[in-house]
């Protein structure tokens, strides 16, 4: 019996550490910047049950040298891929715009976010200048699904879809978001 007992006593202290343990899972954090820059955030995740209870993201890093890309995921080198390709870089080049610092103006940038399901979240970003000085700033924040039409899209998130929206991604997509109730 009082072994029994023990046995009990240990199961009980292991299933309550069990049932405390957080783990923890790291992923990356792509975007490309209104420039045209790619920034990665390391993302870490604590995850209880297999729930999310704390996420912490890392500096955004960007490499240095674009053409040396050793150590960095895949995704970071599709995405820089894009981002340098002399064709993308000179249709960017003539859709960005800077202000003049003279009289009103109206500009709009654009920034991305790539997520794990190759979603690209596009941030329109409208400014009003008057002189140079900021006097308005809206967004209207949109989204390319994997495997939907570019066409209307901006210079750089038409190409970063475009590249990223692989058969492969595209079907990861469809399972993943056919699993939702």
């Amino acid at each position: 019996m009082k072994k029994f007992i023990t046995l009990i006593i240990i199961a009980l202290f292991c299933s309550l550490i069990y049932a405390g343990n957080i783990t923890k899972q790291q992923s990356f954090h792509h975007s490309v910047t209104e420039n045209g820059n790619i920034q990665v955030r390391m993302v870490t995740e604590y995850l209880k049950d297999g729930k999310v209870v704390d996420k912490k993201y890392g500096q955004p890093m960007s490499p240095a040298d674009t053409s040396k890309m050793d150590g960095w995921d895949n995704k970071s080198k599709n995405i820089v891929s894009v981002i340098t390709d002399k064709d993308v870089k000179t249709a960017f080049e003539a859709e960005h715009k800077t202000p003049t610092g003279i009289g009103i103006e109206q500009i709009v940038t654009y920034d991305r976010v790539i997520d794990d399901l190759g979603r690209v979240s596009v941030r329109r970003i409208t400014r009003i200048y008057d002189n140079g000085k900021v006097i308005s700033k809206k967004f209207h924040r949109s989204c390319i699904m994997p495997g939907q039409d570019t066409s209307k899209a901006d210079v750089m998130s038409k190409a970063v879809a475009n590249k990223l929206h692989t058969r492969a991604v595209i079907d990861t997509y469809n399972a993943k978001t056919a699993e939702l109730p």
